[in-house]
This record gives C-alpha cells, sequence and structure tokens, in this order.
C-alpha cells in the first residue's frame, strides 16, 4: 500500500494542510532527487510553493513535469535575495503549516509526518529539526560521518560573550545580550538527546501558517546570515515557543557554500561575518535586554581569538576581523539613522562587499 492509499484509509491523519515553500537558484541538477524526495512523504496533504530566480538552468520545466503528480505553484522572484524569496513564498502559502525548505536539503521520508505530529500533540507554534550532511554521488546519498560538539563555547567564553537573553536560557540555541548566537551542541549531540526547546535554525522549519503570513521581516540581507534566528525571536517575543526534534529529519547536500543566490562566485567570508554582526544592531530598538557592554566584552574576546589563529588561515581570520570592525560601523550608522528618522538601509553598505574575494 502507497503512502497515500493508507492515508485516505485514515482521514484523520490528513487534517491538516501543509504548504511547502522552497525558493531556489541554480538546482537543476539537484531539483530531481528533491521532489523525488516529496513525492515519498508517507504524509500527503501538503502542496508546494517554489520560488525560483530565473537562471536558465530548466527549474521551470522540471517543475512543469513534476507538477503532474505534486501540487506545486510556480513563484517567480524578479528582485531581492533568500530571506526575500522565502516571504515572497509565504505570502503565496495556504497551509495550516507552513514548512521552509532549503532547496538542497532532501526531506526523510517521514519528514511531514513526524512535523505534523508535533503541531497535532504539542503546544507549539514552530518546528526544527536534525540536518545530516550527505554527499550525493551518482544519485546515492552518502551520510558525512560527525562527532557531537556539546558547545561551539567554554565555560570561559560563555561568560564574556554575555548572557542569554532571559527565557531563553535552556534553548538549544538562543541569542546573547551581545547580540551573538549560542549554539548548545552540534546536531550530532543533539540527536542522542531527544527534544528540545530551540528557536528556529536549517535546512528545514516548519510554522503555524496564520502565525507566519502575520510576520514580514523587512528586505535587509543578502546573504540571510541568522535570518531565522530573528524570525524564531519574534515568534519567542509573542510569547510562542519552538522545538528540536530529532525525529524531524533532512539531508544536507554539502556541496560548497549555498547562501548565495544572485551571483556566480561563492559568499565571501568578509560578507557572511558583516551580516552577522548586523544582529546585534536588528534587534537594538526592540529588545531591551542587549548591551552594548557585553557587545563590546565580545568583539575583543572574537578580534583576539582571530589574531591568534592568524597563522593557520590568515587570510580566513583577517576577514573575521575585518567583518567585525565594517559590520560595527555599518550597524552604528543604521542605528544612528533611525534615531534621527534619516532613511538608510545596511543594504547599501552591504552591496560593495560582494564583488570581494
Amino acid at each position: 500500500m502507497t503512502p497515500m492509499e493508507s492515508q485516505k484509509n485514515n482521514p484523520a491523519q490528513q487534517n491538516y494542510r501543509v504548504t511547502v515553500v522552497i525558493p531556489t537558484y541554480k538546482r537543476a541538477d539537484i531539483l530531481p532527487h528533491l521532489l523525488s524526495a516529496l513525492k515519498r512523504q508517507t504524509y500527503q496533504n501538503f502542496d508546494l510553493v517554489v520560488v525560483v530566480k530565473p537562471s536558465g538552468d530548466g527549474t521551470e520545466e522540471l517543475l512543469k513535469q513534476a507538477s503532474t503528480i505534486l501540487k506545486i505553484n510556480t513563484v517567480i522572484q524578479t528582485q531581492g535575495y533568500i530571506v526575500d524569496a522565502y516571504f515572497l513564498g509565504v505570502k503565496h502559502s495556504t497551509g495550516d503549516i507552513v514548512a521552509l525548505l532549503d532547496d538542497d536539503a532532501l526531506p526523510a521520508d517521514n519528514w511531514l509526518e513526524e512535523t505534523v505530529k508535533i503541531f497535532k500533540t504539542q503546544n507549539f507554534a514552530g518546528v526544527t529539526g536534525d540536518s545530516f550532511p550527505v554527499l550525493l554521488k551518482n544519485g546515492q546519498m552518502q551520510i558525512i560521518a560527525e562527532s557531537e560538539t556539546p558547545s561551539v563555547l567554554s565555560h570561559y567564553e560563555f561568560a564574556l560573550f554575555g548572557r542569554p537573553l532571559k527565557g531563553l536560557e535552556e534553548y538549544k540555541n538562543c541569542i546573547a545580550n551581545s547580540g551573538i548566537v549560542y549554539e548548545r551542541g552540534n546536531n550530532a549531540y543533539w540527536r542522542k538527546r531527544g527534544a528540545t526547546k530551540a528557536l528556529l535554525r536549517g535546512p528545514s522549519m516548519a510554522v503555524l501558517g496564520d502565525v507566519l503570513r502575520s510576520i514580514d521581516l523587512p528586505s535587509e540581507w543578502i546573504l540571510g546570515c541568522a535570518w531565522e534566528m530573528v524570525l524564531g525571536w519574534q515568534l519567542w517575543k509573542r510569547g510562542y515557543t519552538m522545538i528540536y526534534s530529532p525525529n524531524v529529519k533532512v539531508y544536507h547536500i554539502v556541496h560548497g557554500r549555498t547562501s548565495s543566490r544572485d551571483f556566480l562566485n561563492p559568499r565571501t567570508d568578509l560578507l557572511w561575518a558583516v551580516e552577522a554582526e548586523l544582529l546585534f544592531y536588528r534587534l537594538y530598538h526592540d529588545e531591551p535586554q542587549l548591551s552594548t557592554i557585553s557587545k563590546l566584552e565580545s568583539d575583543i574576546l572574537r578580534v583576539v581569538h582571530s589574531l591568534k589563529y592568524l597563522r593557520s588561515n590568515s587570510k580566513y581570520h583577517l576577514r573575521m576581523a575585518e567583518g567585525i570592525f565594517l559590520g560595527n560601523i555599518i550597524g552604528a550608522k543604521w542605528v544612528l539613522c533611525k534615531m534621527l528618522g534619516a532613511s538608510y538601509s545596511p543594504l547599501t553598505d552591504l552591496m560593495k562587499f560582494r564583488s570581494k574575494k
């Protein structure tokens, strides 16, 4: 019996309709594998909104062919970047649940089934799950072995990087009052420890449809660094709770850096570092727990860290230090313009780093 036939015999399992939003750009080589994974879903009450940034690689034709089996609404993106693409898709969504999926992430067959199960049985507004790094060779997945990493920070570094925002102390990932993102262990660590509270993160997420459609993130990213954390923060500020579940699984294809969708060269470490620095300034007026003193302490520590390891990879660590410096300049300019009521978008300056190697 196929998954579709099984669910037809159990209508109660079909009472949540899901819209899966997938932004895509130059992924014609991967999309057939992704679409096949969606066809195999054990939960079939879903439709797709695929946001395509045209590239001439045949993506539109692939989607047209797949629409004979899957319910696909193809939306063309004519401007903007990755965050704009996601929210363009959200605007075209109609599901009770909206799942956000990267175009290089292959969902496990029960990905939607496990996602819906959480919304049906527990009081959560958002779900994020496990992600296995894989190589795709001759159409077959090869899972890359991972070592458990309990935390990216030592106790000493936690003290200097700032404190988690009150209310996020027990979250798998959280935002510190210095504007730094805390990751309390990698997926290999948490998949052995079960579900836990978490802000949204990773190549797949799901949010209650009406809640997500009531949110609109400003178009102020190029690469989208930490945009999921900002979305999760918005949900948390509204009083909603989110969860990480290792049962919600996708296989994330490793093929180089993937955040850049609008130009041929991979994103640069510098641009990513600058966008990461702007998290503090994105939230500055709306999150009273943020501390400029904690921000300064974390900046000094991170610059010292980059200089300490300069010999191991001088180009990378110099870009990290440069990103901290430039990010703070842009961020301060952003805050000052807001205070003065002047019109300014950080995109004006972020665009200058796009072509740097």
